[in-house]
């Protein structure tokens, strides 16, 4: 719980702690909490709270008079919350994120104390005449300053990242094989632009591909799927949104390009037949997605479907971005940037890149920190987007994963991405830290990639 707590916040949870034991109570209260905040609130933040006008002997008092001691209880160091003291810090963390605030300090433990009126510390409180209307909403107003809605990601901000030619994809040995059978189809329907449906043709007819198995199991098959195109008048739409004719109808690339992502973000070392149907149904265009979202309803649940059928464990990569994901929503981030997914590896613990990492002294807890003060969160989490400089970190490892004839994308090859970045936020986090990047990137080198020359 107090991982998002401030040093202050955790002073007034400890003040709390040494009140309960020298008071001789069986239990850390709310009103050992009030007497944490009392004494801990200092100038500008003892005024806005009016602690100022709290006599702190007087408050002692109420609060020893209070609650029945026990002389024994001095001298014990296991002091658990009640549950009036736990529903207040609970509270704590919950307007924290009300308030998108990056971190829990004693003005939301305050906050959290006005909310709970039913508890021991809001009643003492109250016997001192305090204006806590006026105070909560100064409180509240100074802590909204700290979230700004409009904030862009430092890695967004002013980012001119290239990302890598994507010109060999087209290369692979699956790709060629599909667009060259997709191809033959073109002509044969006296069609000169390719679309997603040609694609989709090609890859039903190969029956060697895993996602055949798993497309038949939806009643998505090359017959039917003959019969369905037949009931298409036009093309209209596979050519949403173009101003000029290309060689793949637009949805078509945008397809081929999805794919390439579904390929890095699990892990795969090369673009299979499995990754264009994702891509296909992320697209949400075009004739093959209107025809594969009749028969499969759910694009995430189809996903896990296919993962489940053709892994016989969460690939490693996939993993470390879900974790990294997730760290992105608890710290109201839209972003995932590179400093997400360093903590996703941190997080996974697992692999290469965790141990090196855990060599280097560092650990989850103390990056997550020296993120929270880089990043600024937003109002609203909802559709999480990669950063440039993230897309182009798993470039990298893409690339390297394949240069080196791997057939997966490991952590360690998304620590050397990250090490090719030497001014993305992962590795200021690192810097921060005390790591001797020079140090990290050669041990990268020789280590990670087992001495190859990169």
């Amino acid at each position: 719980m107090f991982e998002k707590f401030t040093q202050k916040a955790i002073d007034v949870v400890q003040s709390a702690q040494n009140y309960a034991q020298e008071f001789g109570h069986n239990k850390i209260l709310s009103q050992h909490l009030l007497m944490g905040l009392v004494v801990r609130s200092k100038g500008v933040q003892a005024k806005i709270l009016n602690f100022d006008k709290i006599n702190f002997g007087e408050l002692s008092i109420e609060v020893h008079t209070s609650v029945e001691s026990n002389p024994n209880q001095k001298n014990n160091d296991n002091i658990f919350f009640s549950s009036e003291a736990r529903d207040i810090l609970k509270s704590a963390v919950e307007l924290s994120n009300e308030l998108n605030s990056k971190f829990i300090m004693p003005q939301h433990i305050a906050l959290a104390i006005f909310q709970n009126k039913d508890c021991g510390a809001y009643k003492i409180f109250k016997k001192f005449n305090i204006d806590e209307e006026k105070i909560s909403a100064n409180l509240k107003k100074m802590l909204d300053k700290s979230a700004d809605i409009n904030a862009l990601h430092p890695e967004i901000e002013n980012e001119n990242t290239q990302l890598l030619n994507i010109n060999d994809f087209f290369k692979e040995k699956t790709i060629s094989e599909i667009l060259s059978n997709a191809q033959s189809k073109l002509s044969a329907q006296g069609y000169e632009i390719l679309g997603s449906e040609q694609l989709l043709q090609s890859i039903l007819d190969n029956k060697d591909y895993k996602i055949v198995e798993i497309l038949n199991d939806f009643n998505i098959n090359s017959d039917n799927l003959d019969e369905k195109l037949s009931q298409f008048k036009s093309r209209n739409a596979e050519f949403e949104n173009s101003e000029k004719q290309i060689i793949f109808t637009p949805n078509a690339f945008l397809a081929l390009m999805l794919a390439l992502d579904y390929a890095k973000e699990s892990g795969s070392v090369g673009i299979q037949a499995e990754h264009i149907v994702l891509g296909i149904l992320k697209s949400k265009k075009g004739i093959a997605y209107q025809i594969l979202s009749q028969a499969i309803t759910n694009a995430v649940d189809f996903e896990d479907i296919v993962l489940k059928k053709l892994n016989d464990k969460i690939p490693e990569t996939l993993a470390i971005l879900r974790l990294a994901k997730e760290e992105a929503r608890s710290l109201n981030c839209t972003t995932v940037g590179s400093e997400m997914i360093l903590l996703g590896i941190l997080s996974y613990g697992a692999g290469v890149a965790a141990d090196t990492l855990r060599r280097l002294g560092i650990t989850l807890k103390d990056a997550r920190y020296e993120v929270q003060k880089l990043i600024k969160p937003q109002k609203e989490v909802k559709n999480l987007t990669y950063s440039p400089r993230a897309k182009k970190m798993l470039e990298v490892a893409y690339e390297t994963a394949k240069e080196h004839k791997r057939s997966k994308i490991k952590s360690e090859n998304i620590l050397y991405g990250i090490t090719k970045m030497p001014n993305c936020l992962a590795m200021q986090v690192l810097s921060n830290l005390g790591t001797d990047v020079l140090e990290l990137q050669q041990g990268i080198k020789q280590e990670l990639l087992g001495g190859m020359d990169l």
